[in-house]
């Protein structure tokens, strides 16, 4: 055994040496090297290899390289550990090392790291939350012709959030990114031309912008989505937008309630179990899951024909903001035979009807009542049970619009929405408790003594992955003061933007808010004009 062991040894040795003493002696080694003294006489042991450094011990040698660049101020290495660290490679998982290290490659005007170090600050990712720097150094990286970039500061200039809207800056960058075959940009300059977005687009027109966003998906992981609440409404509405709408928005609910995403009409008939899942999403406040229930009741896909129903459905959606229902409903209410059809059913006593025809008039779409028989017919809708209707009067009650203002009625109304099933009466009664009607301030100092405010926080979590754009509204507001949560400022921009691509003018509002919190001195960051 130890004969063995010895001879394994020696043979190592040997294989090890060889290649020096080869070097060293080239001049003297005879021509054909298999006939050396030394390979003619060793035979390796069997199983003998080369050692090679484990993967682990390599992966340990190039980080200490890498470190050691990175601290030697080389701008690729600084950049590269960012990334290491961001992503967990090689590394503890570490955004705020990662964002650091992609600074300072950024500091050094290398264009990759000053985008990826602008998505770091418009994100809040490991680096106190900065859109206005985000801006500045997406723009240093634009002006090296980095198509991500150039996408990026495009869509910067369409919101009105972080500099004026400027359509032809916007329409040159995103140009300039879709020329590189960058496939988000190429999507979104359909988009624009679509939309009548062109070099000589004023900017201060809504050039056509009739939808209430472009996503920026597959832009990575900038979050920016081009964001427009002008006065202009959406001109074509038809069963594809629908569904697009509702497959790039909708909750989870609705989503597991839509048929493949191939389909770009609505089927003739729809499976039971869909339709089933729909009418939840609807019930829970999914603005899209109303628009599509709604047409499917126009169109009598998977339920009856009912233009009624559809109308009720379309008010709902219109009352969340959606641009498309509202159309929808102005179509439908400009239809005499609708018309005639509401006002027979309302005298027949029908709470749905009575619950369309007041909030068209509310709307303005139809001039046949005053305000005052409007709220009289949402009264009777709400006193035979019709859920929309407690909803609508709840609201009225806290708005003060058609009535005078009294949020214990509107609680009240909401409460027994919520008794006779509705769950979107349950989310309002839950973002009632969060928004209260005490200052800001006051709210968050009680939310740590507040143990009904834990359980209040989960229904608006629930609801708010499930679609409800209200959930969505109130769980931002938490985040952005610390109410029930820990104050997490990117969360709240994050949710109040997905809000907003809803169409939400409330998060649009919560947005703009949050912006002029923080917003430089600069020239280029003043806004003159913000849209009402």
């Amino acid at each position: 055994m130890k004969m063995k062991s010895i001879s394994s040894r020696t043979g190592l040795i040997v294989l090890i040496l060889l290649p020096a003493f080869r070097f060293i002696d080239a001049q003297t080694a005879p021509r054909d090297s298999t006939q050396s003294i030394i390979m003619r006489s060793y035979t390796p042991p069997l199983g003998a290899q080369l050692i090679r450094p484990s993967q682990t011990e390599y992966r340990l040698w190039q980080g200490f390289m890498l470190v050691r660049s990175a601290n030697d101020g080389d701008p690729a290495a600084e950049h590269e550990l960012g990334l290491r660290y961001f992503l967990g490679d090689g590394f503890p998982q570490d955004t705020a090392l990662a964002a650091y290290w992609i600074g300072k490659a950024a500091e050094q005007k290398m264009p990759i790291a000053e985008y990826n170090y602008g998505v770091f600050l418009n994100n809040g990712w490991g680096v106190k939350w900065n859109p206005f720097k985000a801006f500045e150094e997406f723009k240093e990286a634009a002006d090296n012709h980095l198509p991500e970039a150039e996408l990026a500061l495009g869509l910067m200039y369409t919101d009105n959030l972080v500099v004026q809207r400027d359509w032809a800056e916007a329409y040159k960058l995103v140009k300039a990114s879709a020329e590189t075959k960058y496939s988000p940009a190429v999507k979104i300059l359909s988009e624009f031309v679509r939309r009548g977005i062109g070099p000589g687009t004023d900017s201060n027109s809504n050039a056509k912008a009739e939808e209430k966003s472009i996503s920026s998906e597959g832009a990575g992981s900038f979050q920016p989505v081009f964001l427009n609440f002008g006065a202009d409404t959406v001109t074509q509405v038809n069963d594809s937008t629908i569904l697009e709408e509702a497959y790039r928005n909708g909750g989870a609910i609705l989503q597991s309630a839509l048929p493949k995403r191939e389909s770009n009409t609505f089927r003739t008939t729809r499976d039971p179990n869909s339709i089933r899942l729909l009418k939840k999403a609807a019930n829970l406040g999914d603005p899209e899951a109303l628009t599509v229930l709604g047409r499917c009741y126009e169109k009598g896909s998977g339920v009856r024909v009912d233009p009624i129903l559809a109308a009720e459905q379309y008010l709902r959606a219109a009352r969340l903001d959606s641009r498309q229902a509202l159309v929808l409903l102005l179509d439908l209410a400009r239809n005499k035979t609708f018309n005639q059809k509401l006002e027979s059913r309302t005298k027949a006593g029908s709470s749905d009807a009575a619950y369309v025809w007041a909030g068209l008039t509310e709307l303005g779409f139809d001039q046949r009542l005053d305000s005052s028989q409007a709220i009289e017919l949402l009264k009777a809708a709400a006193a035979h049970g019709n859920i929309p209707a407690l909803l609508e009067l709840g609201r009225c009650y806290y708005t003060g619009q058609l009535t005078a203002t009294d949020t214990a009625l509107g609680r009240q109304c909401w409460l027994q929405a919520a008794e006779e099933g509705s769950v979107e009466a349950k989310v309002r009664l839950a973002a009632a408790a969060v928004l209260g009607d005490s200052p800001t301030a006051e709210r968050a100092g009680e939310a740590s003594t507040s143990h009904a405010l834990a359980d209040t926080i989960k229904i608006l979590t629930s609801a708010s992955h499930d679609g409800s754009v209200i959930a969505q509204l109130a769980l931002a507001y938490c985040f952005e003061y610390g109410i029930g949560l820990a104050k997490d400022t990117p969360e709240a921009v994050k949710i109040y933007r997905i809000t907003a691509d809803h169409g939400s003018r409330a998060a649009y509002e919560g947005l703009r808010v949050m912006y002029n919190r923080i917003r430089p001195s600069e020239v280029q960051f003043q806004i003159k004009t913000v849209n009402n």
